[in-house]
């Protein structure tokens, strides 16, 4: 592998002349072809989900399924989890570099990798691919790949917190041949099912996966007999060319601009350091280059991703907020370039450990991602609508295991933290249990299915209050649950994730974080007290027993029967001060309980009476001395001058404007009407600053690492917070977007 992972830009590609694909196929044979290989990813699904039976598959669709060029390209990829569209596709090219030669590739041949150095994101997620050939030569590829529930290692689930290298991470194959011509190497399959815990689960996941390829053989095959395999090849090549173009065509539209966007992963579990994962974001015409050699060194733990993980949560990031419109293929990934010298935590190097990955650093990579990303459409009037503050920043896994009431041994990992509230956007609130960003069709744990095979019993799950960012868009809620233990044996607990110390969920333009992830453990509780009066507790404050204390990264511990275990998960962050929320809305907030009178309060400058309403004229005078407050804040530099007769450029979010003299020289004027700064100077040393630990002032959170501060710049004109930042205790301040001077915003 080279120094740099690069997915090189592609001007020179040819861009198909007729407006549905190339010259060759007809606009009505292209469509109907187009629809169809999107329908046969939609079977390659129903296949798996159908034989796996697995939560995972079921319940989260933590799966993917794709068709590829005989190179390898992403032709179509199924829209459940976005994670693997990148995975499956490095998984192809990997096979083809390995196996070509020997021990060859063949028809009915298939091949399964699970090495995170191969393609896969981490060892968890198993991908089976498969040669499609018609007529002796080989027409396209097809993959399918989900998360098992176990692969080995030294943790259930394979979650292996306790690593340091990823030989203790479990089974890690190189591309290898499962199926040849049509036959199951029964010797491959028995070898893998021979490293995990749940071999029964397994086993059932992988015969999907090779049923989904079946699936998707036949309908290709059936495909190229109907139109013609060069027509096929004509139409996937055509859709290619008509998502590099599209994207191509929307970034033109874009100013030419470098955003930065850093996020911070705490450790809690041994490491004893905070990490980043730090993005430079250039456009330039019609390419960008995500930029992440900033970030960290790899981690002595768990915690990193490889190169898979890299791409994974860019393409995550770059579909649905630039892509929304176009279909979701290797297009789409021509305009983009990509710089991460090996070695970092987002990029690391074997045999680093990385089975934490996928929800660690290379979550982490996809939230920087989507923040410079938003940021720099924010600076689009005809875009600013698809620009959303940061989604939940990462999961808190639980993973329990043990012996069932029923007797059985299990390994289940508890899906409700899938269940987050979404980002807010410019002229809308973040849906409430959005779900992750990732994930395009989205469940949860089922509670009677889980209840069944785990001594697991919910005591409540429902919204949280306070859960989403405020803002004047605010945050969606996010779920949580609280869960009894009866009966089972042996049972063990893993529980690890970030955004314990650091608020991840970060708002845009002055909206504040949504929460941090929180997790309480009673152990000996009284909850069989409260059942024998008829009583079911919903929360934690009413239930008696012993509270250890929880870290972020746990790792393993014991529960038996009669333990409590509450959890609460991380939710999209708010867009715009909370003190410009029109009071109508906050009112319903209180109503529907998504903002409690506390956080009505102390977030958004409301006074609510005894009766829980909000009472308007009160809470008019409370902003505006809030307002006042703000606008004696510090400055670095006074604002400076704008000529009165310059004129408005285009927009910098939705608080801020650039401008231009008539001279010609460029300034950021608040909407108020004051000045800041020049446009080549950072803004923020000239707008008022607000430096705090105490991360309840903004959020639901409870804790914030020593080594990370609060910032909040408000317009010392106006008094409207501008941006909510967190930043290294004690760092200089850094512009998140840098416009380039000689380009006209459109």
């Amino acid at each position: 592998m080279s120094t740099d992972v690069r997915a090189d830009s592609a001007a020179s590609q040819p861009v198909p002349s007729a407006a549905g694909g190339r010259s060759g196929v007809d606009p009505v044979t292209f469509e109907v072809i187009r629809h169809r290989l999107l329908a046969i990813t939609d079977e390659q699904g129903a296949t798996l989900a159908a034989i796996s039976g697995s939560p995972h598959v079921v319940n989260a669709n933590d799966f993917n399924v794709g068709l590829y060029l005989p190179d390898g390209s992403v032709a179509a990829m199924g829209r459940t989890i976005l994670l693997h569209s990148a995975s499956m596709a490095l998984i192809t090219r990997h096979v083809i570099a390995d196996c070509e030669a020997d021990p060859g590739i063949n028809a009915g041949d298939m091949f399964v990798v699970n090495n995170p150095w191969k393609g896969s994101i981490h060892a968890q997620d198993v991908g089976v691919v498969a040669p499609i050939f018609f007529e002796g030569e080989l027409l396209a590829w097809t993959g399918a790949m989900c998360h098992m529930p176990d692969v080995g290692g030294s943790r259930p689930g394979s979650f292996c917190s306790d690593a340091t290298e990823s030989f203790q991470e479990g089974l890690q194959l190189t591309p290898t041949k499962l199926v040849d011509g049509g036959t199951v190497r029964s010797d491959v399959w028995n070898l893998i099912l021979a490293h995990t815990r749940a071999p029964a689960a397994f086993d059932l996941d992988l015969r999907g996966l090779v049923g989904a390829n079946n699936t998707a053989v036949r309908a290709m095959t059936q495909l190229a007999e109907r139109y013609g395999a060069d027509v096929v090849r004509e139409v996937m090549a055509g859709l290619i060319d008509l998502s590099d173009r599209r994207l191509r065509q929307r970034l033109r539209t874009l100013p030419d601009a470098t955003v930065r966007s850093t996020a911070y992963l705490d450790n809690d579990g041994g490491l004893g350091k905070l990490y980043e994962v730090d993005l430079v974001l250039t456009k330039t015409g019609d390419t960008l280059q995500f930029d992440y050699s900033g970030s960290s060194p790899q981690a002595p733990g768990y915690i990193n991703c490889t190169s898979s993980g890299l791409m994974a949560g860019i393409n995550a990031a770059l579909l649905p907020t630039l892509a929304f419109d176009a279909p979701w293929n290797e297009g789409l990934f021509r305009p983009v370039e990509v710089v991460c010298p090996e070695g970092l935590i987002c990029n690391a190097k074997r045999p680093a450990a990385v089975s934490g990955g996928a929800l660690e650093a290379g979550w982490l990579v996809e939230m920087a991602a989507i923040e410079a990303l938003s940021k720099l459409i924010a600076c689009s009037d005809d875009l600013m609508g698809e620009a959303q503050a940061t989604p939940a920043g990462g999961p808190d896994q639980f993973v329990l295991s043990g012996v069932n009431a029923h007797g059985d041994p299990f390994t289940h990992v508890i899906l409700d933290c899938l269940a987050t509230g979404g980002g807010a956007y410019a002229a809308r609130d973040g849906l409430w249990t959005q779900g992750q960003h990732n994930i395009e069709r989205q469940r949860i744990s089922n509670a009677e299915s889980m209840e069944l095979e785990t001594p697991l019993l919910y005591l409540w799950r429902g919204l949280v209050p306070d859960s989403g960012g405020a803002g004047r868009r605010r945050g969606g809620q996010s779920m949580g649950s609280l869960y009894l233990v009866h009966g089972g044996d042996d049972l063990r607990a893993t529980c690890n994730g970030h955004g314990w110390e650091v608020p991840n969920s970060t708002g845009l333009f002055g909206g504040y974080p949504g929460t941090q992830n929180i997790r309480e453990v009673v152990t000996g509780s009284d909850v069989w007290d409260h059942f024998a009066q008829g009583r079911i507790p919903a929360d934690t404050d009413e239930i008696g027993g012993e509270r250890p204390l929880m870290r972020g990264r746990q790792g393993m511990f014991g529960m038996a029967s009669g333990d409590v275990i509450k959890t609460i998960h991380q939710s999209g962050g708010g867009w715009g001060d909370p003190l410009t929320r029109p009071v109508d809305e906050l009112a319903l907030d209180l109503r529907h309980g998504a903002v409690s009178p506390d956080a009505a309060a102390r977030l958004y400058g409301a006074v609510v009476a005894a009766d829980g309403t909000v009472d308007d004229a009160a809470t008019a005078a409370r902003r505006a001395e809030l307002l006042e407050e703000r606008k004696a804040w510090p400055v670095q530099s006074p604002p400076v001058d704008v000529p009165a007769d310059a004129i408005r450029v285009g927009p910098l979010g939705d608080a801020l404007d650039l401008v231009e003299a008539p001279s010609g020289e460029r300034f950021v004027r608040c909407r108020c009407g004051l000045g800041l700064a020049r446009a080549e100077d950072a803004w923020r040393t000239h707008a008022g600053l607000h430096v705090g630990r105490d991360v309840h002032d903004i959020s639901k959170g409870e804790r914030l690492t020593p080594e990370l501060e609060l910032r909040r710049y408000a317009c010392p004109g106006c008094g409207v917070l501008l941006s909510t930042d967190v930043a290294r205790t004690g760092s200089p301040v850094r512009d998140d977007v840098r416009l380039a001077p000689e380009k006209v915003l459109a």
